[in-house]
């Protein structure tokens, strides 16, 4: 099969996915998703930034959630947009070196973990739902059984990430 052959599986499945994501109910009780679907669905999330989409390398540090770690370093020299991802870290503490992504997986280092993505302009993900609604920008979570992103809106400005617009009609909007 070649590549040509390939673009319309690809942008049909894409199509289910952020079908079977979106949402604007309120009232939701969200559940933590398995870490293989955090990062399939961060993977695609992160061509939705200007920044991170656009040419480049793109490095995650993963605070404190090593199974989720271990699957986005599964990912490491993938494509995303013009960029590409170079690096995945897992630590429990902050990175050393100024990353493109961090993914807070312990809720105890949120006030940490937020000061330093907003003074660096770092976008900031997690997996626990919790966590959207007091400042990390991006999460994942599932509810019905069916994966939801979450996206807090003022979070996201703060950290100075600028989405393609896109992302307003797939996510829950979090203010």
């Amino acid at each position: 099969m070649k590549i040509s052959d390939k673009q319309p599986f690809l942008a049909v499945s894409f199509a289910l996915i952020l079908l079977c994501l979106s949402s604007e109910i309120r009232g939701e009780s969200y559940e933590i998703a398995p870490p293989k679907v955090q990062a399939a669905i961060f993977l695609k999330l992160l061509a939705f930034t200007k920044d991170l989409g656009g040419a480049g390398d793109i490095s995650i540090h993963v605070v404190a959630n090593p199974e989720f770690a271990d699957e986005m370093k599964k990912s490491v020299g993938r494509e995303i947009g013009k960029a590409k991802i170079v690096s995945v870290e897992e630590t429990s503490e902050l990175p050393s070196q100024k990353p493109s992504v961090i993914y807070l997986g312990d809720p105890a280092k949120l006030e940490e973990i937020i000061a330093y993505t907003r003074n660096s302009k770092v976008l900031s993900i997690t997996g626990i739902p919790d966590l959207v609604a007091k400042g990390v920008t991006l999460g994942v979570a599932v509810t019905d059984g069916k994966p939801k992103i979450l996206l807090n809106v003022s979070a996201s400005e703060k950290e100075g990430v600028v989405w393609n617009p896109a992302i307003l009609k797939i996510s829950t909007i979090i203010k």
